[in-house]
């Protein structure tokens, strides 16, 4: 049995390095696959409330492994004073989710918010847009905090709280709210956007970390495991995060990560096999509830490709830049 549970925790860390370095390279936490993984695959020794406490760890390492990068690189990324601000909301925003999902005692319910609030995540990043790169140096020098109103002040604060809260519910790192608060809505720089978000992070999954471990609701060891693949992807991450078309590696993520949503939520399972456990017909139920999701969006997107190529090409046979 002890090596049996050593190789799961060896499969862990490696399957969360490679969880890390997509993690630091588009701001997100990792939460998005860790927490499915441990439900799915270690359904015997995780429940809905270990799983996302656990994997909250994993959002803890990256962000730390991130935001250490990021910090070292010339210019610097990371604006601090942003990430503070917006940390003060996360923060308490992490706490309160981690006790609002020890009240919810019923297990399916959880299973079913972590499907319902992370299937959108999926489906926007299959729908991710090239942004041209610029010059990071004139792109920071350009832009001024003084700029941001305080009606945007305002949403961008809620924002912050809305991120914390999916920390603390869902084992998540808060990144998938915050990058867009920061980019959309703030105007920071994409890459500044990834890399604040990471400083951002380190305070938010250190709250809910520390909260889970009161609670006595975190694995250690797959907890180890979790951390240490994910301290490595992130320091890969964050190095070839202007190297590597992130924008490709976002709409893969989104194609793979309705799979586990689907799984995790026993969609395929209540509809083929609702009286067994799972096996082959709940499998080729998730398989088909899948492709009915991916399909019909894959398709849409490769229209919108090819509608945008065909206008682009009517104006310029060149190569022209797509504007941030």
């Amino acid at each position: 049995m002890q090596e049996f549970l050593m190789i799961d925790i060896v499969f862990v860390a490696v399957f969360a390095t490679g969880v890390g370095v997509l993690s630091s390279m588009i701001g997100i936490g990792g939460g998005t696959l860790n927490t499915p993984l441990l439900l799915i695959v270690f359904y015997s020794i995780f429940n809905e409330q270990t799983a996302p406490s656990t994997a909250l760890v994993g959002a803890l390492f990256v962000s730390i492994a991130g935001a250490v990068t990021y910090w070292k690189q010339t210019p610097r990324p990371i604006i601090p004073k942003v990430g503070l601000l917006l940390a003060l909301l996360t923060v308490p925003g992490s706490l309160f989710g981690v006790v609002l999902r020890t009240m919810i005692q019923a297990p399916y319910v959880l299973r079913i918010i972590f499907g319902v609030s992370l299937m959108p995540l999926a489906l926007k990043m299959l729908f991710a847009k090239k942004r041209g790169k610029g010059d990071l140096k004139s792109e920071l020098a350009a832009w001024d905090i003084s700029n941001i109103s305080r009606r945007q002040w305002g949403i961008a604060l809620f924002g912050a709280l809305v991120g914390g809260i999916s920390a603390g519910l869902l084992g998540l790192g808060g990144g998938a709210v915050v990058v867009p608060v920061l980019s959309i809505l703030m105007g920071v720089p994409m890459h500044a956007a990834v890399a604040t978000s990471m400083f951002i992070m380190m305070f938010t999954a250190s709250a809910g970390t520390a909260m889970n471990l009161y609670l006595g609701s975190v694995n250690v060891y797959f907890a180890i495991a979790l951390g240490f693949g994910m301290l490595i992807g992130g320091q890969i991450g964050s190095r070839l995060s202007c190297k590597v078309n992130a924008v490709r590696l976002k709409q893969i993520f989104g194609l793979i990560l309705v799979l586990p949503l689907i799984t995790m939520m026993k969609l395929g399972q209540m509809w083929l096999d609702p009286e067994g456990n799972r096996g082959l017909l709940s499998t080729l139920g998730d398989v088909t509830i899948w492709l009915i999701i991916v399909v019909p969006v894959g398709l849409l997107r490769l229209y919108q490709l090819r509608k945008k190529q065909t206008n682009v090409e009517s104006i310029e046979p060149c190569d022209l830049p797509t504007p941030e």
